[in-house]
């Protein structure tokens, strides 16, 4: 039977079939839109830092900025109080006014800063709050020192565990160069407090050290 529709000089409907199967030699499907050069860099590029992020990255490098300041001034403090130990001498630029300039300049900047930075947990000194240093402070702290390296508990007076003889031979030494050299400048209370630490280290100090036993041990 003659087909009707050809006849007529119609032609039959063609069915278009786009392959979209991935292709192996090409960097893309068969059939995919080409990408622009613009398109591709924002595909490619991350998506910029939300503001929080921006901030928080701000913020590291200023503390990493502020870190370096401090430091740089922590360590003019230290240069001009540095003592060789190999030579128990101090440095040629040793200079406790220098070192007290440095002290002093790193307090005006953490009032500057107000509470910013690295720097906000750092609180400035009031005149209030600082306590005036007296000669009497020096035998204080090497007695203290003295005590601990003979292993005496301060509070009881009695042994607390081992110590080092050496350790509290060189802070009674030094203890007994203070009390000759600028005992006489401090005030009587200070004068009475050396002296009685003075006696009771050397007191332990022999006594362990005739007995032959570490200092601080048992039976000390």
């Amino acid at each position: 039977m003659p087909d009707e529709s050809r006849e007529k000089g119609h032609e039959e409907p063609t069915v278009i079939i786009n392959d979209r199967r991935v292709r192996y030699d090409s960097d893309e499907p068969v059939g995919a839109p080409e990408k622009s050069d613009a398109g591709a860099r924002a595909e490619s590029s991350p998506p910029p830092p939300s503001a929080t992020e921006e901030k928080t990255l701000r913020e590291k490098t200023e503390e990493a900025r502020e870190g370096r300041l401090l430091a740089l001034l922590s360590g003019m403090v230290a240069t001009h109080l540095f003592v060789d130990p190999s030579t128990g001498l101090p440095d040629e630029r040793w200079s406790p006014r220098e070192a007290r300039f440095y002290l002093d300049l790193i307090d005006r900047y953490v009032a500057a800063r107000g509470g910013a930075g690295l720097s906000g947990g750092l609180r400035e000194e009031s005149p209030a709050d600082r306590e005036e240093p007296r000669l009497g402070h020096i035998p204080a702290i090497l007695g203290a020192m003295a005590v601990h390296a003979l292993g005496i508990d301060p509070q009881t007076g009695r042994p607390q565990g081992e110590g080092s003889l050496e350790a509290a031979k060189l802070y009674i030494d030094l203890l007994d160069y203070v009390s000759q050299t600028v005992g006489s400048s401090m005030t009587e209370e200070d004068r009475s407090y050396m002296k009685d630490i003075l006696y009771q280290t050397k007191m332990f100090f022999v006594r362990m050290k005739d007995s032959g036993r570490p200092a601080g041990g048992p039976g000390a």
